[in-house]
């Protein structure tokens, strides 16, 4: 089912491009605590994993691990994350979360889980399982 039947790539592509606008549109506005979109998901990535070392959270966002320490030095500087060296070896640098980024964080996921939650208040409860399975296998490999 490779071809593409009555234009539905370009459907699927305006429709997710036009989703994702409004979404990130209204969850930016709520980014009152100074964060990026980009130090939003670093905060997210900090927690998942624990400490983590720049060059583990640069290849996790596909990105040179310069770019990462600017974005670490302004979410030090907001009292976001804290730098701590390894217990193990002092010469490796970790980041983690500090007691306010946690708490960013938790409000910034509790406003997401608003904004998407009155999307999904747009479909039935079944089409919300479903598109979610849908997604999911898509994205799968």
């Amino acid at each position: 089912m490779g071809a593409d039947k009555g234009g539905n790539v370009e459907r699927f592509h305006a429709a997710i491009e036009f989703l994702k606008r409004k979404l990130s549109t209204e969850f930016f506005q709520h980014l009152k605590f100074g964060l990026t979109g980009p130090q939003f998901y670093m905060l997210y990535m900090i927690r998942e994993k624990g400490p983590s070392k720049v060059t583990a959270l640069a290849d996790q966002m596909e990105v040179k691990p310069s770019a990462i320490t600017v974005m670490i030095d302004r979410l030090v500087a907001q009292g976001f994350v804290a730098r701590e060296h390894d217990a193990k070896d002092r010469r490796v640098v970790l980041v983690q979360l500090t007691s306010q980024g946690q708490e960013v964080l938790k409000q910034l996921e509790q406003k997401r889980k608003e904004i998407v939650g009155r999307y999904f208040d747009r479909l039935e409860p079944e089409e919300v399982d479903e598109l979610i399975r849908i997604l999911e296998k898509m994205g799968s490999e």
